[in-house]
């Protein structure tokens, strides 16, 4: 007789779940797999990275190392508020542990780039709990893990540090909060509060905007169930957890937050225009990126391809990119409502998510920008597939769950889904070779978009077709559950590190970058030791030096990288050589467009960093002002422009240059000089203006006025004078005390709250 194959095997029964601690090495393992080059030091994280937050890090970390919080960064912009700069996140607890790592004055960008690794460690742990918690099974859960951690989203962001350390701790909150709604714990309330507020001090507002949008979905979710459940009198206590959870977080943040909204109004981005908000909106067509990553090109440490809508950024701007497994068992997972309560609350969140994110091409970001707080001060809508990814990634688990669990019942329903996947990809890539894509006047360029979209979409359909080919030969009787399972996981892992292994791969390290400007930054660094000036390092496009390379050696920059710099960075003149003169600018680059060349040139006007004036011109109005300053008439060597009424008029203001200003001490956040006056005038210091900046004259108070329309002056009468001016700004003090001693009430509450309980 012939042999015939069984319809079941005795090996196709669900694999044995993993236990928590496998799965935790599992995730951390399959983390550090992908980033293997960066933590082996064959590769370097790029851009951003680079050029915006190691010099932070570095700067806060050898300053915290020596002793001093650096409040004040008198080498970026002229000056400006670091601490109140949220994105220096110089209180986050892992920014805190770089201080240890600082050795001989330096901090080695291994440090940084370690860290960031591990947080895409956590986010992976913490989505894994996260699932557990909505009794998804720690095989299924760890898939909800391996989707969030490496995703689209987050890789593409490993070169933002900020976005990376809020993300990583997002499935934590929404655990917390979770348990705090459903138990109505105080001592969950006070982790929650706690984590929060550190997420907030992670360093990037428009992500902590979002992750409460994300906790006033679960809130709503949880309010609605348990006052049809339990009614409103028994419902409505909710209101004081949530509330406080939140009000918590802000207190245990406020060490931050109060000095980052005093700087606010003085940042080039005090005020966003509705239209300004749109930059970074996702298009209905840009849907397809869901599918094939790539689709629009792609723009990574290799360089760009990006031929979509908008600048290269907007590759990592609307990049949600789930992996192919991933996207299949998230919509699986999303057809699941009936059965899962859950499945409500984040398909609700992960399609909010996508019509925001859609901009001006739907109205949900028109209705938040206009009618909700927060949501007028940040641009590109598309960053709100922040909480897409997270919300996909629960769906995923729980999809992936009920297709093993439930596939030999639902055999034929599983069939039909494959077979429109598998039909669905098809048609893509058919479109595709038709040259539907193809649109662009040029032939080339039609050429390189209908390249670039065939060869992505056919990597598209391979992994469709592989993912639907597993599922089919577990339904064939071919593959046991647990290979089935293990084949998925590797799909899902080989598919993401096609997408993005080689995103963040750049082939310069921080410390091989900013050797490029040894010769430049020693010349500047030894001139630095006999007196203070400032370098003019940039024109246009001509670098000199990096925008934040005085951060990290110490000189003196009109330049500078964040977005938060002080709107009035440079004053008006009538010239630029003015400008830098009021500045301290002592060397300025020049360009030499003919000969393609560009050098550095000392200047023989510059103002010193400290000197005196006796004549003062004041003004009631900033037009006035800026006017008076552009003219001709204005000479900053003899006069100074205050805003308002001026504290002293001096009777004679005929210039005397028998004056002296020399600075004694200069740190980060003081100065200190030894002044004499041969009568009463002016000591006007190069130093930006800034709410905060108290002096002291002969050890008593002074006063401090705007003068030349960014910079400081102290009124002084006749005489010698020892003047110091301090950084001390009140925000920060109240805001030092708000936050340890509430995160003192949170830590020791919720311990004692736990062990009483």
């Amino acid at each position: 007789m012939p042999k015939t194959r069984p319809n079941k095997l005795p090996s196709l029964s669900p694999p044995g779940d993993v236990s928590t601690p496998v799965a935790i090495l599992v995730i951390m393992a399959l983390v550090a797999v992908f980033f293997r080059d960066i933590l082996l030091e064959k590769a370097f994280f790029w851009e951003d990275f680079i050029y915006q937050y190691y010099p932070f890090r570095h700067f806060a970390a050898v300053a915290m190392a020596g002793g001093t919080i650096p409040l004040w960064n008198p080498y970026t912009f002229n000056g400006y508020p670091f601490q109140a700069d949220i994105q220096s996140a110089i209180f986050y607890i892992p920014n805190l542990l770089l201080t240890f790592a600082v050795s001989g004055g330096h901090l080695h960008y291994l440090w940084l780039e370690v860290q960031i690794v591990v947080h895409y460690m956590i986010a992976g742990v913490t989505m894994f709990f996260l699932a557990r918690s909505y009794e998804i099974k720690p095989n299924y859960a760890l898939f909800s893990g391996l989707v969030f951690a490496l995703s689209g989203f987050t890789i593409t962001r490993a070169i933002h540090h900020t976005v990376i350390c809020e993300t990583a701790w997002l499935p934590l909150i929404a655990l917390l909060f979770k348990k705090t709604l459903e138990r109505r714990s105080w001592s969950m309330m006070l982790l929650t509060g706690f984590v929060l507020g550190q997420t907030i001090l992670a360093g990037f507002p428009q992500m902590s905007l979002y992750i409460g949008l994300m906790m006033l979905f679960m809130f709503v979710y949880e309010f609605g169930f348990q006052v049809k459940d339990r009614g409103w009198k028994e419902a409505y206590p909710l209101i004081w957890f949530g509330a406080g959870a939140v009000l918590l977080a802000a207190a245990c943040s406020a060490i931050q937050l109060l000095p980052t909204a005093q700087l606010a109004p003085f940042s080039q981005r005090a005020e966003l225009s509705y239209e300004k908000s749109l930059y970074g909106s996702l298009s209905w067509s840009d849907l397809v990126i869901l599918v094939v990553p790539k689709f629009l090109g792609a723009t990574g440490a290799g360089g760009s391809t990006f031929w979509g809508p908008g600048e290269y950024g907007q590759y990592w701007e609307t990049c949600f990119y789930l992996g192919i497994a991933g996207l299949v068992f998230a919509i699986a997972g999303a057809s699941l409502f009936r059965r899962h309560r859950f499945v409500i609350l984040w398909t609700a969140l992960a399609v909010f998510s996508l019509l925001y994110a859609l901009g001006d091409n739907f109205i949900l970001h028109r209705i938040f920008y206009y009618g909700f707080p927060g949501f007028n001060k940040f641009r590109i809508p598309g960053r709100l597939s922040f909480l897409f990814t997270p919300a996909a990634a629960i769906l995923a688990g729980a999809g992936l769950e009920r297709l093993v669990e439930s596939m030999d019942e639902r055999a034929k329903f599983v069939k039909r889904l494959l077979g429109v996947a598998a039909a669905a990809g098809l048609l893509l890539w058919g479109l595709v070779q038709a040259g539907a894509f193809s649109t662009a006047p040029d032939t080339q360029t039609a050429q390189f978009i209908r390249d670039t979209t065939t060869s992505e979409t056919t990597v598209a359909l391979i992994l469709v077709l592989a993912v639907c080919g597993v599922i089919f030969a577990r339904l064939k009787g071919v593959l046991s559950t647990a290979a089935m399972i293990v084949l998925l996981f590797s799909v899902q892992f080989i598919d993401i590190n096609i997408f993005g292994f080689s995103q963040n791969n750049g082939a310069t390290s921080p410390d091989e970058y900013y050797r490029r400007y040894a010769p430049v930054a020693s010349k500047m660094k030894e001139e630095g030791q006999k007196e203070i000036f400032r370098v003019n390092s940039r024109s246009s496009g001509a670098m000199m030096l990096d925008r934040n390379q005085g951060m990290i050696d110490h000189i003196f920059l009109m330049e500078g990288y964040t977005p938060l710099a002080i709107a009035r960075t440079y004053p008006p003149g009538h010239s630029w050589e003015q400008v830098c003169d009021m500045l301290n600018a002592k060397y300025r680059v020049v360009v030499d467009n003919a000969h393609r060349t560009m050098s550095l040139a000392a200047s023989t006007t510059y103002l010193p960093r400290a000197y005196v004036v006796y004549d003062v011109r004041h003004f009631g109005a900033e037009d006035s002002v800026k006017r008076f300053m552009e003219s001709d008439v204005f000479d900053p060597h003899r006069q100074i422009v205050l805003e308002g009424a001026p504290p002293l008029i001096s009777r004679d203001t005929v210039y005397s240059p028998k004056w002296s200003a020399r600075i004694t001490s200069y740190g980060l956040n003081s100065i200190s000089l030894s002044n004499f006056m041969p009568k009463p005038g002016y000591l006007v210091l190069s130093e930006m203006y800034y709410p905060g900046w108290n002096a002291y004259v002969d050890g008593g108070p002074g006063t401090i006025s705007r003068a030349n329309w960014n910079l400081r002056a102290i009124p002084l009468i006749a005489g010698p004078h020892t003047v110091e001016v301090r950084y001390e700004p009140e925000n920060f003090y109240i805001g030092k005390w708000i936050t340890l001693i509430f995160s003192a009430v949170s830590i020791v509450g919720s311990i004692l709250l736990r062990r009483y309980r």
